[in-house]
């Protein structure tokens, strides 16, 4: 049987057993998304218990019958279903399923997925890392940046959130590229005003920042407009987009980086079609990196217009403990997994 003409048998949701996981914590990832097809299985994990749940509530059905090739009308089918919900986690849950079918397709056919997206792969794909989680005012931070930014990566994000005192900001600002030795970016995670980032932008040391992700609460064309007709602040943006009609929207607003993760945004499938966009805008990508497999094959078939991906270098380790195998990034490269699908088993 051709796998052009397998059609998939079952879509279900896995609890992850805490022997592969570890003990739980709180905010961890506790879930894998199986296809079946043929005898075979596609699996996408780990993925958090709400975008699982709509899954598991009945999402994953509605692809029963869907040919394993069929990947637009997959897609379809489930923001058919969504409706007015396929934003947000609605997206999220889409692609969990979307990603396990192509994982799917590619054991089907022996090939990794970046393989069936392009006859030419990149063998390996450029990350930076990124470590939101800490406090760049701790009395150990400027150590943590160091030995990070010692590791080869292209460059180091950090998290900055909104504080009262602007020049305190610009300062750190500083500090992190001077402990970092190069320029950094910086993630506001969407904390700070119009008013917070055009006085930042004043502020900044030449030559520190990168970019900034998500400076704004809002995601809408009005508030970015707003923001560029005040400051020239490098902005980042895309993970938090719903659809190829905000995409648009966004691109047109020339950010600095374009960083939509692969699953959140609907998968692999949808993720191709904002890589278009992206290109017709000419817009540099820089895929967010919260289903790292998934960008990696993505970033692989597109090396043309795809930068660094996102390395998050405190939570990627935890969620690969769910994996047969890693991916570690070696002097900023992370070598593309060439066993079939998305090249690493969910241990579930």
């Amino acid at each position: 049987m051709r796998a052009a003409d397998v059609v998939i048998d079952d879509v279900r949701v896995v609890c992850l057993p805490e022997s592969v996981t570890g003990p739980f914590q709180e905010g961890d990832s506790r879930h894998a998304v199986v296809a079946r097809a043929a005898g075979m299985t596609g699996v996408f994990g780990p993925v958090d218990e709400m975008p699982a749940a709509l899954v598991a509530a009945g999402l994953g059905r509605t692809v029963i019958g869907c040919r394993v090739s069929d990947h637009a009308g997959l897609l379809a089918r489930l923001l058919a279903r969504l409706g007015p919900h396929g934003a947000g986690l609605g997206r999220w849950a889409a692609g969990a399923v979307d990603c396990a079918v192509w994982d799917l397709h590619g054991k089907l056919t022996g090939l990794p997925v970046a393989a069936l997206l392009t006859d030419t792969p990149a063998s390996r794909v450029p990350v930076y890392g990124s470590w939101l989680s800490l406090d760049l005012e701790h009395d150990g931070a400027a150590e943590a940046v160091r030995s990070t930014a010692v590791q080869g990566f292209a460059f180091t994000k950090w998290s900055m959130r909104r504080s009262q005192n602007v020049q305190q900001m610009a300062a750190l600002a500083g500090r992190a590229a001077s402990w970092a030795n190069a320029p950094v970016a910086l993630d506001a995670l969407g904390t700070w005003d119009v008013e917070t980032a055009a006085g930042l932008a004043s502020l900044l040391p030449p030559g520190a920042v990168r970019w900034v992700e998500d400076p704004l609460p809002r995601t809408e064309r009005t508030a970015y407009r707003e923001l560029r007709a005040q400051c020239p602040l490098p902005v980042a943006r895309g993970e938090r987009v719903s659809d190829a009609a905000h995409t648009r929207e966004l691109l047109e607003l020339g950010p600095t980086a374009f960083n939509f993760d692969v699953a959140w945004c609907g998968g692999i499938t949808e993720a191709c079609t904002w890589m278009a966009l992206a290109e017709q805008a000419g817009a540099p990508v820089h895929l967010h990196g919260r289903a790292f497999l998934p960008a990696l094959h993505v970033a692989a078939a597109f090396p043309y217009l795809a930068g660094p991906v996102e390395y998050q270098v405190v939570w990627e380790p935890k969620r690969q403990q769910v994996l047969s195998g890693t991916v570690v990034p070696e002097d900023g490269w992370a070598a593309l997994p060439e066993s079939p699908g998305l090249g690493l088993e969910v241990r579930c």
